[in-house]
């Protein structure tokens, strides 16, 4: 595997490696995707990252593409830009190392630093680990240590002499389906909830949906929020540590 660094410096090149969007994308779509890595290789920054955003513009939408235009945003020091484009890479690839490792690397270049950052050695592995499996991960999981209770019912009914292996194996099934199902409850909210990248140099969040309420805190590019509410132009947003405020809708995008 490349390094972070050499992953930042070269774009994904071999058009197999779009997997399987690329059999649905017309030849047109597929040259200027390449076309974009041409220019990023020459140092074209702003004729590659056209090129990207046209290629997901007529409908090709992949986490390779995006993971190809969150380097090119991040060499022409666009880091807000390059860090919306690592998250939607992220939605599409759940858990790959190389987009996490770049993201990981590009959010200690940005000025605002969440308390999350900080968390102890357990709490990062347990985020590891729930950031590992996916809504579809976590369905499949919940459904296998539901058959799994079923198939050792039965077996605690027709076979009795082993009951105490059965009910041990009971005991490790409900106990798989509980945590599955609630990590999947759990995500589903998270994944329910928009979210934001903050794309101007400051975005001042203000007590209400307005420029004339008071000022409650600045935040700056590449910050992700999370949106709780719309008014007219204003968003109520809503940072991992809990503090929330109002911010104009056109300093952030979607992810």
């Amino acid at each position: 595997m490349r390094t972070v660094i050499e992953r930042l410096l070269y774009p994904l090149v071999a058009v197999a490696i779009l997997g399987v969007d690329v059999v649905f994308a017309s030849d047109a779509l597929v040259a200027l995707y390449n076309r974009g890595n041409e220019h990023y290789r020459a140092g074209d920054l702003d004729a590659a990252i056209s090129a990207y955003e046209r290629v997901i513009a007529q409908g090709l939408n992949n986490g390779e593409v995006y993971y190809n235009l969150g380097n090119a945003y991040f060499k022409n020091a666009q880091i807000g830009r390059a860090i919306l484009s690592y998250e939607r890479a992220l939605n599409l690839m759940p858990g790959d190392r190389d987009v996490l490792a770049n993201l990981q690397f590009v959010n200690a270049q940005k000025i605002d630093r969440e308390s999350e950052d900080e968390a102890n050695i357990l709490t990062r592995v347990l985020q590891s680990v729930f950031a590992f499996f996916t809504l579809d991960a976590l369905a499949v999981m919940v459904c296998v240590f539901v058959f799994g209770v079923g198939g050792v019912v039965v077996c605690w009914i027709f076979l009795p002499v082993r009951r105490l292996l059965w009910g041990g194996l009971v005991v490790v099934f409900v106990g798989g389906f509980l945590g599955s199902a609630a990590m999947l409850a759990f995500k589903a909210h998270q994944h329910s909830i928009p979210k934001a990248i903050i794309l101007v140099d400051e975005a001042i969040g203000r007590s209400g949906p307005g420029s004339d309420f008071l000022q409650v805190f600045t935040l700056h590019e590449g910050t992700k929020v999370e949106i709780e509410r719309v008014e007219g132009g204003w968003l109520l947003v809503r940072l991992h540590s809990g503090l929330g405020g109002w911010i104009e809708a056109r300093a952030l995008e979607r992810i």
